[in-house]
């Protein structure tokens, strides 16, 4: 699978969304370099859930349901990938900080501007390798297109698009970004689409040997769509930690099954120090700075993982119903 190309594989469906892009309700600029950019700030379901597609590099499925949250009718997704470490760690993962400034003139004195700032995922990190993460991910994409997925509702420039084709290698006229903001339905549907990607990337953090991880599937409630991005924010990552489920096979002898299944028990939300309140009150409380809050929050509420090289499972963490209620603002 690793000859596989997922910025092409992604660019087939941009192609799709540019072609139906009145149906999706997608804006589609091409800038003066020659660059694409979407935005998918009004965009349809079908528009969200082909952005959570592209951001899995093509290799990852995304299908709606539906979630009883205490008689409350809430939408979920399904995500499924049999290429975990491509899909998620090496495309959907959002570990690319672009960040652009510009000298501008203030008081006689230049000084330096920040005129994009995002965090960017999608295929065009296995691209660009600008992340560390990539020395342990024996994965490489030959691709002469590089698509980037920007969670923001102000839309990348010519100045960021040419910065992107540079890091990635790729000339600008094969460079799209699709854009959407936090807070509207394809910004919900995108980030509950990540459920698979969070859990892996928790597995990673708690040093589990995530290359043994065969098949992954997840599902979690999307948000209801927020006032602004902050509180879309504290929603998303609620139905995350709160709500999603995630299922993983691993391949493991017998002699080490022990010890992993041991280790899975720390990596659901629950476990973390900065659990059990509504994300927005745990982000206000730490006056809005990230390296404040237990990292090991950002993860599914449940973990299950078979190893089938024996046929057991284990089953670890809990879902809470009452903290997603009062996320979501439901009685």
């Amino acid at each position: 699978m690793h000859h596989v190309q997922i910025n092409e594989l992604a660019k087939n469906i941009v192609e799709k969304i540019i072609n139906h892009k009145e149906i999706y309700n997608v804006g589609v600029h091409t800038l003066g370099n020659n660059s694409i950019v979407l935005d998918l700030t009004r965009a349809s379901w079908i528009g969200g859930k082909l952005v959570g597609e592209i951001c899995m590099g093509g290799l990852g499925t995304i299908r709606f349901s539906h979630y009883n949250l205490d008689n409350n009718f809430i939408p979920s997704v399904n995500v499924y990938t049999s290429e975990p470490l491509i899909s998620c760690m090496a495309s959907q993962l959002a570990g690319w900080s672009v960040k652009l400034k510009k000298e501008v003139e203030k008081n006689g004195e230049l000084k330096k501007k920040v005129i994009f700032q995002s965090l960017g995922s999608g295929p065009a990190r296995a691209k660009s390798r600008v992340e560390k993460l990539f020395d342990e991910i024996n994965y490489s994409d030959n691709s002469e297109y590089a698509v980037i997925v920007f969670e923001t509702s102000k839309l990348p420039n010519e100045e960021v698009m040419e910065f992107v084709a540079e890091k990635c290698g790729v000339d600008t006229n094969k460079t799209y970004a699709v854009c959407a903001p936090t807070a509207c339905l394809t910004g919900s549907i995108q980030v509950a689409a990540r459920i698979v990607e969070t859990g892996i990337h928790k597995l990673h953090e708690i040093k589990f040997p995530i290359d043994i991880i065969k098949d992954g599937f997840g599902t979690t409630t999307i948000a209801p769509i927020a006032k602004d991005d902050l509180g879309a924010m504290g929603r998303t990552n609620d139905s995350i930690s709160a709500a999603g489920m995630t299922y993983y096979t691993i391949e493991v002898e017998k002699e080490k099954e022990g010890e992993l299944f041991e280790l899975i028990k720390k990596a659901p939300a629950n476990t973390s120090s900065s659990y059990g309140k509504p994300f927005i009150e745990t982000f206000k409380e730490a006056n809005y700075n990230f390296y404040d809050i237990d990292p090991g929050l950002f993860a599914p509420a449940k973990y299950t993982v078979t190893n089938t090289i024996t046929g057991k499972s284990i089953t670890v963490g809990k879902l809470n119903h009452s903290l997603l209620k009062q996320s979501y603002g439901l009685e």
